[in-house]
C-alpha cells in the first residue's frame, strides 16, 4: 500500500460516515435561549451566558468538549458553563446543548434540530421585525439568514433531500403513461 493511499482512507472513512445527507445551521446575534439536539460537529462562542450540555457521546468514545469559561463543570456527558466570552467546540458526536444568552453566535454541520427563541413573546398584531427587534440571524443548510425576532422557531438540518430537490431523480412513469420528458 503506497502512503497516499495509507494517508487517505481515514478521510475517506469519516467522509462516507458524515457526508450524505449533512446539513448545516449557523446562528449570528442571537440573544434569548437555543436548544440544539443532533449529531456531527458544533461549535461557537457566546458573549454572556450559560452554556448546557445535556448530552455528549463522541463519534471516537474518547473526546471531550473544549470550552473557555471561567466556571464550569463537566462530567459523564453533561456540564455547565457560565461567563462571559465563552467559546465552545463539541468534536463529531451526538450532542444536546441549550444556550441562555446573548451574543450567541454557532456554526454546525450535521443533522439535529433548533430551537431559538427570543426574549418577550410574540404579538401577532405587531409589525414586520425591523433591525431593533431582531434577536439575531439562523440560517439553514446553507439558505439565507432570516431573522430572530421576538416568540419561538423550529427548524431541522441535514437529512435526506427532499423529492423536490434537484438533484432526486424523477419519478419514472408507469407502463403505458406518457413520462413528461
Amino acid at each position: 500500500m503506497s502512503l497516499a493511499a495509507a494517508l487517505a482512507a481515514p478521510a475517506l472513512a469519516v467522509a462516507a460516515n458524515h457526508g450524505a445527507g449533512d446539513g448545516s445551521v449557523g446562528v449570528s446575534g442571537a440573544s434569548g435561549t437555543i436548544y440544539i439536539q443532533g449529531s456531527g460537529v458544533i461549535y461557537g462562542h457566546v458573549d454572556q451566558g450559560t452554556l448546557m450540555v445535556l448530552q455528549y457521546k463522541p463519534d471516537d468514545g474518547v473526546s471531550v468538549p473544549a470550552v473557555s469559561s471561567s466556571k464550569a463543570k463537566f462530567g459523564r456527558g453533561t456540564g455547565v458553563f457560565s461567563a462571559s466570552d465563552v467559546r465552545f467546540l463539541l468534536p463529531s458526536g451526538q450532542y444536546t446543548i441549550e444556550l441562555i444568552a446573548t451574543g450567541i453566535d454557532i456554526s454546525a454541520v450535521g443533522r439535529g434540530t433548533i430551537v431559538a427563541t427570543s426574549p418577550g413573546a410574540a404579538d401577532p398584531s405587531s409589525p414586520p421585525p425591523s433591525a431593533s427587534t431582531v434577536d439575531g440571524t439562523i440560517s439553514i443548510n446553507g439558505g439565507r439568514p432570516l431573522a430572530l425576532s421576538k416568540g419561538s422557531t423550529s427548524q431541522t438540518f441535514g437529512g435526506s433531500p427532499s423529492p423536490s430537490s434537484p438533484s432526486s431523480p424523477s419519478p419514472k412513469a408507469a407502463p403505458g403513461e406518457p413520462s413528461g420528458r
